[in-house]
C-alpha cells in the first residue's frame, strides 16, 4: 500500500519534534555544563584565596552543608585537641534515645570540676535545660553531670562519634578539659567537628539553636534560677548565625565552631582549631569576610 500524503506529513512532524527535543536537550546540557564549570571555577578561586589567608589557627575546615561539599580545609584531617567543643558530643550522647524532660542531678564530683557555674550539689535539672546551659556557658559541671547521668558514657560517646562519620576522633572525658599538661580530654579533626555540629543542629535543633543566645536563664526542678553568658565574643558579628561553640585549654589553644546561613541561603559550617584565645575570633571573622567578599554561593 502506497503511503498517503497525510501519513507522510505526520512522519515529517514527528521527525521535527524529535529534532527540536534533541536541540533543547543539547542546549540544556550546555547550560548545565557551563553552570558546573563556572561553579568549579569559583570554588578553585576561593580555595586559592584561603590558601594564603593569614590566620593563627593550626587547622580549619569550611563545609557547605547545603551543597554537601567541602569548600576548603587546612590540616582539617589532623587529629587535634578540641577542648570544650567536646561538650557538643556530650550533649548529643546524653540526649540520644532519651526524653528531653528526663531529670539529671548534680553530684559533688560535678561541682568539683574546673570553674564554678553556680550549680548546687543535689540540684536537679531537665536534661534539655542543663544541655542548653552547658553549651551556652561551656559549663564543665553541667557537662560532667550529663555524662554521669548517662550509663556507659565514654563507650557511648565514642561509638556515636563513629556512627556519624567522625573518623579521627577520640573522647577521654565529657568536658574536653586537659587530663594533664601532655594529654587532652578529647581529640578530633576540624573536618570531624564540622560533621558533629551539622548532625547536632539537625538532630536536636531546639537545644543547639540556643547556642546563639548572648545570655540565657534557666530554672532547675529544685527551684533555683541560673544565668550564664555566651562564651562566643563575636555573636553579633556573624549574620544569620545558627550554631556556635567555643573551646579553650592550654593544650588545645583557642577553638571556635559555627554554622551560619550566607546571603544566598547556603548553610556554612566552619571549625577553627589550634588558634589562641583572641585569635579564634579574629580568624573566624577573616574567614567569614573572605567568603562574603568572594560572593561564594552566588547563582551567577
Amino acid at each position: 500500500m502506497e503511503p498517503t500524503s497525510e501519513n507522510h506529513n505526520l512522519l515529517v512532524f514527528i521527525l521535527i519534534i524529535f529534532a527540536l527535543e534533541a536541540i533543547l536537550f543539547s542546549i540544556g546540557n550546555d547550560k548545565l555544563n557551563f553552570a558546573f564549570i563556572t561553579g568549579e571555577s569559583k570554588l578553585v578561586k576561593i580555595q586559592n584565596i584561603f590558601a594564603d589567608i593569614p590566620v593563627e589557627a593550626k587547622a580549619f575546615s569550611i563545609y557547605d552543608q547545603t551543597l554537601d561539599r567541602k569548600i576548603y580545609g587546612k590540616n582539617d584531617g589532623t587529629e587535634m585537641p578540641i577542648a570544650s567543643l567536646a561538650k557538643i558530643m556530650t550533649v548529643i550522647t546524653a540526649l540520644n534515645g532519651r526524653q528531653q524532660d528526663e531529670v539529671a542531678s548534680i553530684s559533688l564530683e560535678a561541682i568539683g570540676q574546673e570553674t564554678d557555674y553556680g550549680l548546687l550539689t543535689g540540684e536537679k535539672f531537665k536534661i534539655k535545660d542543663l544541655a542548653k546551659f552547658t553549651l551556652v556557658g561551656s559549663a564543665n559541671d553541667g557537662a560532667y553531670a550529663l555524662a554521669e547521668n548517662t550509663e556507659n558514657f565514654l563507650q557511648k560517646i565514642n561509638d556515636k562519634a563513629r556512627k556519624i562519620g567522625m573518623e579521627n576522633t577520640l573522647f577521654f572525658n565529657s568536658t574536653g578539659l586537659d587530663v594533664d599538661d601532655k594529654f587532652a580530654g578529647a581529640y578530633a579533626s576540624a573536618q570531624d567537628v564540622n560533621a558533629m555540629n551539622v548532625y547536632a543542629l539537625r538532630k536536636y535543633p531546639d537545644v543547639f539553636s540556643a547556642t546563639v543566645m548572648p545570655e540565657m536563664k534557666i530554672e532547675s526542678e529544685s527551684g533555683f534560677s541560673h544565668s550564664v553568658k555566651n562564651t562566643n565574643a563575636i555573636l553579633d558579628k556573624i549574620p544569620n548565625l545558627l550554631f556556635s561553640k567555643t573551646g579553650l585549654t592550654p593544650l588545645a589553644g583557642g577553638n571556635l565552631a559555627v554554622i551560619y546561613k550566607n546571603k544566598y541561603g547556603h548553610e556554612i559550617a566552619i571549625t577553627i582549631l589550634g588558634s589562641t584565645s583572641e585569635g579564634r575570633f579574629s580568624d573566624m571573622e577573616k574567614i567569614i569576610d573572605t567568603l562574603y567578599n568572594s560572593d561564594y554561593g552566588s547563582p551567577n
